[in-house]
């Protein structure tokens, strides 16, 4: 179930979902620890605020004479290339940088700190230090603070101006795996989505690579939950060519994982450390691209970014160390929205052997992202701006950020120095196009079948984690993997037993396509009654005459499948107009019946006593039948006044738009149904009535039942598709042109509990 609480019940919800060794203690303890540091730092944010103002206050430099370092600096810009390596740091040269001084092909520059060596030499590559720094004519260097990793902003603005058309986002603690650096064919890879407005916009990547109980550092607490799938379209070769660029455009920012020490937050870090410096993620799975509209974070350790994409380089200063690159992961997802472009994510390319880093500092420090991602997603969710230039948009978006408080100020300043730094290096800013959720909406539907299309792709995903999984004898990690997607927890194996019987109460057949195709994948075995057939359908559908309008057709089809195919495990009845969470009920025990309880309030009547005013009871069919004494057995009489605590004669009232019948019960249900259909008892009085006389309804399984009455809500049947209803009626597939998309959704991607 979707977390709807406070942050520090969030923060115990999401790891208390997560299965692990650790102490239930330890890890309340921590927990509590948390709370009286985030309650520390609301008591006390002005202290803090000041702290970090003066780590970053500029230091007293020494007047550099620029003069006399043009011939350093000349030779330094004569090292040019088309791709370049950013990365700024305070030590010597680790093996992670040696690696990527004198990788082929690839220029590196370093920007140093007041912290760093004076003199650091590694491979060919080119070493800012401060006083270069100092004497470059870029407009951030005004603004950029010192002792802050933001200092990266000076390399960036270095690389683009040296002829880079793609950058290498990474820290000096990133040892690289492989002997290049380059971007996943999108051939190789899969899209992924997430549209279900109801439970959130992330998608947890790590997930994807197998490893669902990790999450990235940024990523929303609310939303963690070890058991949620990858959403897929189809892998990308199959979208057609009109719609790749609306469903899945070109790939401009490309995050690689990283094995051994992950990036994750320090919640994870302090409660889970166990996890971490050996593991690994599974290096099979195919490349994924997420389509507009889904967030996912990621970080500055392990990014290529191409040259349409390098507008968002830029860090922010107003935020923290920890906080920075999450900040601009977000907010560049939007804007590549609107110029056609999409985030990427691949298999792990480096081995992270992390710097020393204070936990609780961390922790501390990423208070923002933990208190504001959420409402950060929401916000770029719901963004747009008129103007027609990236340029500008940028600037309106970091105003609409700091006036929602997601920045100061001081980035709105600096978003203005960076784009007029771009331009002046010669950048070209790539043409908006505008990010037009209907069309992507339209696109989706119009190109792919929902659960069809994912077919493949879900495939591509589980067969790459199965064979890491056969592989954690020679390599233990890979004993971790696990699979999340759509087909490991397929239904359709759940009901290669259980025939599904559809009901049309009316010879109105303009639904069965639409029906058939969003259950044919979940049910191998589907029975189609309704009355007064046409020629063209009687190949598909059984005819149930009368016609009465479902006044009794409705059971009597089901007492017709039950005697006709005998040989099924059990029985799903359905109408056409109900929708069904697939998911859930794949988690039932088939050996009961699924109906929900009638309740003794409402739904019972002593037929010694005046009937009450509700038309059900006035139904004189029911006294027909009750009269009949080969109705019921004495056995099933017995279980009835069991049941209703009245001795004698009493109606139960059931609504019976969906019924789960195990097989062991169906011939003694099948009788007493077609003793019904003799009175013509009316559907709602005699459901729930044969049930319980030839089941105890202590032995239902008590499912979650939603009708819509007229002025109930009908026309807002969409908001009711939630998690934890197990059926919906009425759900008219063929009142709204969505309508057979949003019940997919909803099967794919509501949570089950």
């Amino acid at each position: 179930m979707s977390a709807q609480l406070g942050f520090s019940d969030v923060r115990y919800s999401a790891l208390n979902r997560i299965p692990r060794n650790t102490r239930l203690c330890g890890i309340l303890a921590a927990l509590c620890f948390f709370l009286t540091l985030s309650l520390i730092h609301i008591q006390f944010p002005l202290q803090r605020s000041s702290t970090n103002q003066d780590e970053k206050v500029l230091p007293h430099v020494a007047a550099v004479d620029c003069g006399r370092r043009s011939k350093e600096l000349d030779a330094k810009r004569k090292i040019t290339g088309k791709s370049w390596i950013v990365v700024t740091t305070i030590n010597q040269p680790t093996d992670a940088m040696d690696l990527l001084c004198n990788l082929d092909g690839w220029n590196v520059v370093v920007v140093a700190d007041t912290k760093s060596p004076k003199e650091w030499t590694c491979g060919s590559c080119v070493y800012l230090s401060v006083e270069d720094q100092q004497c470059l004519s870029y407009d951030i260097v005004e603004v950029i603070p010192y002792k802050a990793y933001t200092r990266k902003n000076i390399g960036y603005l270095w690389a683009i101006q040296h002829g880079a058309t793609k950058v290498f986002d990474t820290d000096d603690d990133n040892l690289p795996t492989g002997s290049d650096i380059i971007f996943e064919s999108p051939t190789e890879g899969v899209v992924g989505y997430r549209h279900d407005n109801t439970t959130g916009k992330s998608v947890n990547i790590y997930s994807h690579f197998g490893r669902p109980d990790i999450w990235p550092r940024g990523f929303p607490l609310e939303e963690i939950d070890i058991r949620r799938p990858v959403s897929y379209m189809t892998e990308y070769t199959s979208i057609p060519e009109e719609a790749k660029d609306v469903l899945a455009p070109p790939m401009m920012i490309q995050q690689g994982l990283a094995d051994l020490d992950p990036d994750v937050d320090a919640i994870f870090r302090l409660t889970q450390g166990q996890e971490l410096k050996h593991a690994k993620f599974c290096k099979k799975s195919p490349s994924i691209r997420l389509s507009p509209g889904t967030f996912c974070p990621f970080n500055s350790q392990n990014t290529l970014f191409s040259y349409d994409a390098f507008w968002g380089l830029v860090l922010p200063i107003s935020v923290s160390f920890r906080v920075c690159d999450i900040w601009r992961g977000y907010w560049v997802q939007r804007l590549l929205w609107d110029v056609n472009g999409s985030l990427g994510f691949t298999k792990p390319t480096v081995d992270q052997i992390r710097n020393a880093h204070n936990y609780l500092d961390d922790y501390m420090d990423e208070l923002q992202i933990y208190e504001q991602s959420s409402k950060f997603i929401d916000f770029l969710s719901s963004w747009n701006s008129t103007s027609t230039h990236l340029e500008t948009r940028i600037i309106d978006l970091m105003e609409g950020m700091a006036e929602n408080k997601f920045i100061g100020l001081e980035d709105v300043d600096l978003a203005k120095r960076w784009v007029k730094d771009l331009q002046n290096v010669g950048y070209i800013f790539p043409k908006v196009s505008y990010y037009d959720p209907q069309a992507f909406e339209a696109s989706l539907y119009l190109y792919e079948e929902p659960r069809v299309r994912a077919q493949k792709s879900h495939q591509l995903s589980s067969d790459a984690l199965k064979q890491c999984q056969l592989e954690a004898d020679v390599d233990p990690p890979m004993s971790r993997i696990q699979i999340t997607n759509g087909l490991e927890s397929d239904p359709s194996d759940r009901f290669k037993d259980i025939l599904l019987v559809v009901n049309f109460n009316h010879p109105d057949y303009k639904a069965l396509e639409p029906f058939l195709s969003i259950y044919k994948p979940y049910f191998p075995n589907i029975k189609v009654y309704g009355p007064q057939v046409p020629t063209d359908l009687r190949d598909q559908v059984i005819e149930v005459e009368p016609y009465d309008g479902g006044f009794t057709s409705s059971y009597r089809a089901l007492a017709d499948a039950m005697e006709r195919f005998p040989n099924y495990s059990g029985y799903l009845y359905t109408n056409d107009d109900t929708a069904l969470n697939v998911f859930q009920l794949a988690k039932f025990d088939q050996d009961k019946v699924w109906k929900q309880v009638p309740d003794h309030t409402y739904d019972i009547r002593d037929r010694a006593k005046p009937p009450p005013s509700d038309w059900h009871w006035l139904k004189q069919e029911s006294t027909a039948m009750w009269n009949d004494t080969t109705s019921l057995t004495e056995e099933q009489r017995k279980r009835i006044s069991a049941f209703t605590k009245v001795d004698g004669p009493a109606d139960i009232r059931s609504y019976c738009d969906a019924v789960y019948v195990p097989a062991r019960i169906s011939v003694e249900l099948t009788d007493v149904l077609k003793r019904f259909a003799k009175h013509s008892v009316f559907l709602e009085m005699a459901v729930g009535l044969a049930l319980v006389a030839v089941e105890p309804p202590e032995n239902w399984l008590s499912w979650q039942e939603m009708y819509l009455w007229i002025g109930g809500g009908r026309e807002y049947w969409r908001n009711y598709l939630t998690s934890g209803v197990s059926m919906l009626h009425p759900v008219k597939l063929t009142s709204d042109p969505k309508a057979r998309n949003y019940v997919v959704n909803w099967i794919e991607n509501v949570q089950v509990v």
